[in-house]
């Protein structure tokens, strides 16, 4: 076998394929658990299909970011609201922009592969008066202006 020549390589390939070789989605799959996914396409959707996977229902959510001892603070809280509730006050159009709004914001902070990681580690589920919070310090300085 030539590995400079295109032919070779391709019936390499096709014969690891056929006999069991390497299969790459689940070389990919290994990799997003190492690396993490790639969080630059990170959406709203992407956060509502998270917490719906992870709790059934459309979770509202609350962005929180503190100084606390010269060290920036940030929060995501799943509150206890969700939209499938007839008193909850968006549309589903709204929601989806606000936790696009989220996402965004996450994306910046370079804090979406936590939230992640912290929402799949959850045992608790938000209830009234409980929220879920996946929270971390930012080792940055933040150039985003934040108002609860």
């Amino acid at each position: 076998m030539n590995p400079s020549d295109p032919d070779d390589i391709d019936k390499n390939k096709s014969h690891n394929a056929e006999s069991g070789g390497i299969n790459s989605e689940l070389l990919r799959e290994n990799l997003d658990k190492i690396v993490g996914k790639d969080d630059s396409t990170f959406t709203g959707f992407e956060l509502a299909t998270l917490i719906r996977n992870k709790y059934g229902r459309s979770y509202d959510v609350q962005l929180v970011k503190k100084e606390f001892m010269g060290k920036n603070l940030f929060a995501l809280n799943v509150m206890w609201k969700y939209m499938e509730q007839r008193s909850f006050p968006l549309t589903e159009e709204e929601y989806i922009l606000r936790l696009d709004n989220v996402a965004d914001t996450l994306k910046c902070w370079g804090a979406v592969s936590h939230i992640r990681n912290s929402l799949a580690k959850s045992k608790e589920r938000p209830r009234i008066g409980k929220v879920i919070s996946c929270s971390s310090t930012l080792q940055f300085e933040l150039g985003y202006n934040f108002q609860n």
